[in-house]
């Protein structure tokens, strides 16, 4: 994915006062990236400038996405989270995102959208009492699309009785305002039921975006190891294809896995 969708930089903070907490932002970071969604998770330092030890033992926030409402939550921790005296403690609080939900509250996304974080969180001291401390950070997420995949016709060089001389080409759709930068795509090709090719695509597969790639797989096809129903195809003009497989993307957010699995009819272009 473009550079471009990184995420903002982490809040500072300036060193705790005595007889203070302070909460600063260390870092924003995506998890679970998928078609379906995401987790945006803030990790949040708080910093306790008491001589005692402080207890965290619930939160509250509420969610803007692109400056409109998303959620708004409270959490009680089962069990309360320590913060020792003078000492630091790293906290992760993490957005669950869904581009369904999403999609419903906002209407269409496309490519990036900005979530802001507003709350508080409540801390009890050795007597019992609970202090709150206030945060509100932000972050962009990207909005990911699955590839689309077509099939183009069957490229039929040369037909015989024993088997044909042909060229598969599968179509990739990226409908990202990105590039995909895409490591691997490994595939199993089926002709009327049979599996009659199978391996990885190999050369440039990047997908640019909002655009498509082409693909072409020559192969000879033996319908004696095929089958019966594979030469019955042939004498048609389309037959039954499952086109299956796997691609991995490389991303500023890690690796992400896309699983395809697409069939049609094919028709057969004959020479």
């Amino acid at each position: 994915m473009a550079a471009s969708l990184a995420l903002c930089a982490g809040l500072t903070a300036a060193p705790p006062a005595k007889d203070d907490l302070v909460l600063s932002l260390k870092e924003k970071v995506i998890r679970n990236l998928s078609s379906s969604g995401l987790v945006l998770a803030f990790h949040i330092a708080v910093d306790n400038g008491y001589t005692k030890p402080r207890e965290l033992v619930r939160y509250r926030y509420r969610v803007r996405i692109d400056q409109k409402e998303y959620i708004s939550t409270t959490v009680a921790l089962e069990a309360p989270l320590a913060v020792p005296a003078g000492g630091q403690t790293l906290i992760a609080l993490p957005v669950k995102i869904s581009y369904d939900l999403l999609r419903a509250a906002l209407g269409p996304i496309e490519n990036k959208a900005l979530c802001d974080v507003v709350g508080d969180m409540y801390f009890r001291n050795e007597k019992g009492k609970e202090q709150k401390a206030a945060f509100a950070y932000s972050g962009e997420f990207p909005v990911f699309q699955d590839p689309e995949i077509d099939i183009l016709p069957l490229k039929v060089n040369d037909l015989t009785v024993g088997g044909a001389d042909v060229v598969f080409r599968p179509r990739f759709k990226n409908l990202n305002g990105y590039e995909l930068l895409v490591d691997t795509i490994d595939f199993s090709l089926y002709f009327s039921g049979a599996e009659v090719l199978s391996g990885p695509i190999e050369g440039d597969k990047n997908l640019p975006r909002t655009g498509e790639k082409t693909f072409s797989l020559p192969f000879i096809l033996d319908f004696f190891e095929a089958g019966e129903d594979v030469r019955a195809g042939f004498a048609k003009d389309e037959f039954s294809c499952r086109f299956a497989g796997r691609i991995e993307i490389m991303s500023a957010w890690g690796r992400l896995a896309v699983r395809f699995d697409k069939t049609q009819a094919l028709r057969l272009e004959k020479k």
